[in-house]
């Protein structure tokens, strides 16, 4: 067993629920960090995993004292992350995904930048999307290409310099005590609307591809339509609590499901089939281009249009939803 007596200078959380595929190689790749025994701590946060998650923590902490297990009884993101900031000991505090592996210098290469760069108070990398399996591979190949998600610098791996936000990030401590924790309303884009809060107010994020990680994607469309779908669900509301400008990949997905709702004008206006023509003329180039096996090559077919229509989808609700709370609330100030 590791002796863990020393204040940690890094502690690492990971929100963790029914992640038995992946949990043990996450720890792994963090105990495996380059940094002194006893300078790490690892706090999981366990949203009451039911699939054997638990009974792996259970194992990996009786071996390792700088691995800490505590539950998360309400099972949401948002409040598994303010759970672990008030166990954490650390200077630094880094939130990390359990779906995901971590390059073994990710945590010292964030406090060299970080103190290179002072105005810096978070530190990320551009994540590598991978896949285990056929359908997994052409998720990865999506969620790397400008087509699939936009111009979002984080998800491609030679990006560096500054970012709105960054996806396993490392902060400086004082940041949790000047900003104050992530909004557990927002159980999706948590990040991005406490990111934003932290870049509005003259701090900055930092992107570099010396932080590196790897991220395992969804590997059935129904688990990647819900992850797309609750991310632009919960958009509207994140962008309206931060104030933040709404960017164009952000509509993106929004007006691309208004115009296949409209589509049945296209019987009387055959020319309104051509953007729905286009689209998939573009989505055939990637096709053709990627150098994909063949099963995966078909999937992206299908894999882009799920990731677009759902976030449209949860976007155009987001915003119902966003103007339904206001109007109650305007009615409730009203009495």
């Amino acid at each position: 067993m590791n002796n863990y007596h020393k204040k940690p200078i890094v502690t690492v959380i990971i929100p963790c629920r029914n992640e038995v595929d992946y949990i043990e190689d996450c720890i792994i790749s963090i105990l495996d960090q380059k940094i002194l025994i006893g300078e790490i701590e690892i706090v999981v946060v366990d949203g009451i995993s039911n699939d054997g998650t638990k009974e792996l923590l259970a194992r990996i902490q009786s071996i390792h004292s700088n691995v800490i297990v505590i539950n998360n009884e309400r099972k949401i993101t948002p409040v598994a992350l303010n759970l672990g900031i008030k166990e954490a000991k650390g200077k630094f505090i880094c939130i990390m995904g359990a779906h995901a592996k971590y390059d073994e210098n990710y945590l010292s290469n964030s406090i060299k930048i970080m103190n290179k760069l002072p105005e810096a108070y978070c530190v990320g990398g551009p994540i590598t999307s991978k896949g285990k399996t056929n359908f997994g591979k052409a998720v990865a190949y999506v969620m790397s290409s400008s087509f699939g998600v936009g111009n979002a610098n984080h998800r491609f791996p030679n990006y560096e310099g500054y970012a709105e936000m960054a996806c396993f990030p490392f902060f400086r401590r004082e940041v949790f005590s000047e900003f104050g924790l992530y909004d557990e309303l927002l159980i999706r884009n948590q990040d991005d609307e406490f990111c934003s809060r932290l870049t509005s107010s003259g701090r900055k994020v930092y992107i570099s591809p010396l932080v590196k990680s790897v991220y395992y994607v969804k590997d059935t469309p129904s688990k990647l339509f819900l992850q797309y779908f609750y991310y632009g669900l919960y958009k509207p509301l994140a962008l309206n609590k931060a104030k933040s400008k709404i960017k164009i990949r952000h509509l993106v997905p929004l007006i691309f499901v208004m115009y296949l709702l409209s589509l049945p004008i296209a019987y009387k206006f055959p020319l309104w089939l051509l953007p729905f023509i286009l689209y998939f003329l573009v989505i055939s180039w990637n096709v053709l281009r990627s150098k994909l096996n063949v099963k995966s090559k078909l999937y992206l077919i299908i894999i882009y249009p799920l990731i677009h229509i759902s976030y449209g989808v949860g976007f155009m609700l987001g915003i119902l939803k966003l103007i339904k709370n206001n109007l109650i609330r305007h009615a409730e100030s009203k009495n």
